[in-house]
């Protein structure tokens, strides 16, 4: 069989990462991070999901964020059959709009995926974007891995849910009423989503630090691809891992380790 040299690198790289069958995997990041042109990015998508299914196989699943977070200062209505996602990344868009995805409903932080499981990791998923019952906690139920297109420091959303799992003094869970198309008409539908509190004298340090941890404990394995790196691991891995970081320090995201609440928070 002949293979294209994208084709080739995907293939090569993707068969080097121990995945099994019947497994989640939770892919995010930025393909542009690999150094692609413009006319080889679709080429690209379509054959890391090729190597990507045929690694789970047909029990398995695939699954992005595509997550609308510019909605909050919008009067821009969520469909979640067309409203697209929002710096998530081109290949998180090309899988919301494959023919065969599904997508989670809320209207902020919605997954899309394909594959057998996703439905039961997207289907009435919890009105808190981080909480009991989101997709971030669905997905310990299951084999599940994370694949990063590129450095993790942007791309790790899972951080949020450890933030609100552990607690972090720079957050706190706000209510947002967000427009949302139901069938043939639109409502206001409620949600809770993780925020930093606002203020000039709170600085983060961009996950920096969270990230340097992570490498530190072992947490990835890393696959060159062209440019770039890909990051894998077990998710309830890293999961563990974000929790041990965050119990050690719950200030860690600032770039002042030390800073105290009331430096930038008051009641």
């Amino acid at each position: 069989m002949k293979f294209n040299k994208i084709e080739l690198e995907v293939k090569n790289a993707l068969s080097s990462l121990p995945i099994k069958k019947r497994g989640i995997l939770y892919i995010a990041g930025n393909i542009f991070n690999f150094g692609l042109k413009k006319n080889e990015v679709h080429l690209f998508c379509n054959n890391l999901l090729k190597y990507a299914q045929k690694k789970i196989g047909s029990s398995g699943g695939i699954i992005v964020p595509t997550a609308t977070l510019n909605l909050i200062k919008s009067k821009k209505i969520f469909d979640k059959k067309k409203t697209q996602s929002f710096t998530m990344g081109v290949f998180s868009e090309f899988i919301r709009k494959h023919k065969k995805s599904s997508r989670s409903d809320h209207p902020l932080w919605s997954f899309s995926g394909i594959g057998k499981n996703v439905k039961k990791v997207l289907h009435k998923v919890s009105y808190s974007a981080y909480g009991e019952e989101s997709v971030f906690e669905r997905l310990l139920n299951f084999k599940t891995y994370f694949i990063c297109l590129g450095e993790p420091n942007t791309a790790i959303g899972m951080i949020h849910y450890v933030e609100n799992l552990i607690g972090v003094p720079y957050r706190y869970n706000k209510e947002f009423y967000i427009k949302v198309k139901s069938k043939n008409r639109t409502i206001f539908k409620y949600t809770l989503l993780g925020v930093r509190f606002k203020s000039k004298n709170m600085i983060g340090d961009g996950n920096k630090e969270i990230t340097n941890q992570l490498k530190k404990m072992g947490t990835f394995k890393c696959v060159r691809l062209r440019k770039g790196v890909i990051y894998f691991c077990e998710y309830k891995k890293i999961i563990k891992n974000l929790k041990i970081i965050f119990r050690k320090n719950p200030r860690i995201w600032l770039k002042n380790k030390n800073q105290k609440q009331q430096t930038y928070y008051k009641d």
